[in-house]
């Protein structure tokens, strides 16, 4: 069929029509595309974005502190410790956090272990699953820890142990946790290295409490001792809930030897070095691992005079950025470091969990554990990394810190110079704040 003009100028308009319609719709649906792909787009590389996930109204740190109970006083001043620092972080606008794009206020909430595992372990639980913390420090000594850190791993929610470096807590192949002491056993080898130096002990004994972190040292001190040379006269092991030590005291009165080194708690150490002083032991040396207040005040400032111990910090030693904030928290707490050493180490802790946090932009657990993990600082005591399997002293152990404490001595009797004895740090040279009287006076 042939159309005439006009019919075939009616007939292509149509098609004119039709197809400037479809090519309008195609347009249409190609332009809304596009603006899909670019909202796409923005959602994933606009920073703002992220400052609209909803941040919580604080950070939550849970610990537990042996406030009560045979460890209270070494610790129990450590809850207004932290409760301070917190304060102290707020007051400069918190941790900040790039998962929501500000700084977030840090709270712990902070519980009595009453120095008992059950009870850390009870209370770990509510931290976890009542109180619904981001994070977890950990309590104070070995056995505490021990228990307490099987809620983390449960629950997988990263704990930073703090006072407690028994290896075998970190031989059992935990995850979710880090230790910010070095191996037990490499306790007082710095004390070693000062003896190696000196050259004058020749001999030494050892009395060791049969508890984890006491052995734990034990089990490095005896070799190390003999590795520089000196002869072990008496090694004793006792059950922790001994309190007569006489059959112990009459081997090492025996023997005479220049150093006898106890490894113990001060519950323990306390009746010891009583009885030893009562029956007449007299050493060029008393070494106790643990003689802060709670040894000091037990035995009286007067028999304390010169006894050596270890301590992770004390006034005088720059180990790091935050000794200056330290310093300030010791202050405003009323806090002395010699009447409490371990407050260094919960102050590692916090230095950690604050790196940590800093690191990880965010409370994801998993990526608070990686950066834990993958921590390099110098804190006031020197630089701080955790251990990967196979390059600590026991090649099974994973995650332990790297720092050791220091041999620190007290000097004054509280009767002549210092109120209560002044604690001196002598071990490394660059860490020493005055020199150590070997022997004891009394035995010149």
């Amino acid at each position: 069929m042939v159309l005439d003009p006009a019919s075939w100028r009616r007939s292509t308009g149509v098609r004119i029509g039709l197809y400037q319609k479809s090519r309008s719709a195609r347009l249409a649906s190609l332009s809304a595309a596009c603006l899909v792909l670019a909202a796409l787009h923005l959602a994933v590389h606009t920073p703002a974005v992220l400052s609209q996930v909803k941040a919580p109204a604080a950070i939550l740190v849970g610990v537990t502190v042996s406030i009560t109970g045979p460890f209270s006083s070494e610790v129990a001043p450590f809850k207004k410790m932290m409760e301070t620092w917190a304060e102290m972080v707020n007051a400069k606008g918190g941790i900040p956090l790039k998962q929501y794009a500000k700084e977030l206020p840090l709270k712990f909430i902070i519980y009595d272990d009453s120095s008992e595992p059950a009870e850390a372990e009870r209370l770990y639980e509510k931290l976890v699953s009542s109180d619904k913390v981001d994070l977890l420090l950990g309590p104070f000594s070995s056995p505490i820890t021990m228990t307490a850190s099987t809620v983390a791993e449960k629950h997988k929610i990263p704990f930073i142990a703090t006072a407690a470096n028994a290896t075998p807590i970190f031989t059992r192949g935990f995850k979710w946790m880090v230790g910010v002491e070095d191996d037990g056993s490499k306790w007082s080898d710095h004390y070693f290295a000062m003896l190696k130096a000196e050259g004058k002990a020749k001999t030494i004994a050892f009395v060791i409490e049969d508890t984890a972190h006491p052995r734990e040292v034990g089990f490095g001190a005896v070799p190390k001792s003999k590795e520089i040379g000196l002869r072990v006269v008496v090694e004793e092991y006792f059950r922790l809930a001994t309190q007569d030590f006489t059959s112990i005291i009459a081997k090492i009165k025996a023997a005479n030897p220049d150093i006898v080194y106890v490894a113990a708690y001060p519950p323990s150490a306390i009746p010891f070095y009583k009885q030893a002083i009562e029956f007449g032991v007299k050493p060029r040396e008393f070494h106790f691992i643990h003689h802060g207040a709670g040894f000091r005040e037990g035995v009286g400032s007067k028999n304390a005079h010169l006894v050596v111990g270890e301590n992770y910090w004390m006034p005088g030693v720059k180990g790091g950025p935050n000794v200056d904030e330290f310093e300030e928290l010791l202050f405003r707490t009323g806090i002395k470091a010699e009447a409490f050493p371990w407050a260094a180490i919960y102050f590692f802790g916090c230095e950690a969990l604050r790196a940590a946090l800093q690191q990880a932009g965010t409370l994801d657990r998993e990526k608070v554990l990686t950066a834990l993990r993958n921590l390099d600082i110098q804190t006031i005591s020197g630089r701080l990394r955790f251990y990967k399997k196979g390059e600590n002293r026991n090649p099974n152990a994973a995650w332990q810190g790297t720092l050791d404490p220091f041999p620190t001595q007290i000097q004054g009797t509280g009767l002549t110079a210092f109120t209560s004895g002044e604690y001196v740090t002598l071990w490394p040279r660059q860490f020493a704040t005055g020199k150590h009287t070997y022997p004891r006076p009394s035995t010149n």
